[in-house]
């Protein structure tokens, strides 16, 4: 009888959720929830795929709302995460910005917003800079990363930031290898892609890591 060969076992996650659920909504400075945990947010065009960088991170399926049409993030979420380490944080996506049809007056409004929160949220550790691979950093983008390093407002560091090129997958493959050699501002570019669970993983350990955290081992 010919022997079956053993299943490899499954390579666990690096950042295993035990729990994931959001937890509050902001469109005003005075509608922050207090800052009672560390905090890792999330910053990018209206198009450039947060809620599904987030949705993977956090292995949940519709938690951080996906749309077809750009800019549906009207105000800043706050989702609750806790892993089976033990390890306690919060994510934060901020509304996506530079989505045209918005008016000015919203634009006006949610870049206020976004400004308070990155330069006077004292829990605020880390940031993640999401751009497009196939399009590379555009003014926006480092607009929104000068923004952060800033000192604020507030007594602590500025937040250290992660650079994440999204929609990997849909990068001619000649591009891939010069884009995961790639910095800027001697940071280095951290590919991801909906469709390549080891780039889920490489995004926890660059986020983990500028935010000085660790999880514990399991076990």
């Amino acid at each position: 009888m010919p022997q079956v060969p053993p299943v490899p076992p499954v390579k666990p996650p690096f950042f295993h959720v035990q729990s994931a659920e959001f937890v509050a909504a902001a469109r005003r400075p005075e509608e922050l929830p207090p800052p009672t945990k560390l905090e890792i947010a999330f910053v990018g065009r209206s198009n450039v795929g947060k809620s599904s960088l987030l949705n993977k991170l956090l292995n949940r399926r519709g938690l951080a709302r996906t749309s077809s049409t750009p800019g549906c993030t009207r105000q800043i979420n706050f989702f609750d995460v806790k892993s089976v380490s033990g390890l306690e944080l919060m994510l934060v996506d901020l509304p996506g910005y530079g989505y045209a049809s918005r008016s000015k007056g919203e634009k006006k409004e949610w870049a206020a917003l976004i400004e308070h929160y990155l330069l006077e949220r004292s829990t605020l550790r880390a940031a993640a800079v999401l751009f497009d691979s196939r399009r590379g950093m555009e003014p926006d983008d480092a607009d929104a990363l000068e923004l952060i390093t800033q000192h604020g407002r507030v007594s602590r560091k500025p937040p250290e930031v992660v650079l994440v090129a999204t929609k990997v997958d849909k990068l001619p493959a000649r591009d891939r290898p010069k884009l995961e050699g790639n910095r800027v501002d001697a940071r280095r570019v951290v590919p991801f892609s909906v469709e390549e669970a080891a780039t889920v993983d490489a995004v926890w350990r660059a986020l983990l890591k500028a935010a000085d955290l660790a999880p514990a081992p399991i076990g």
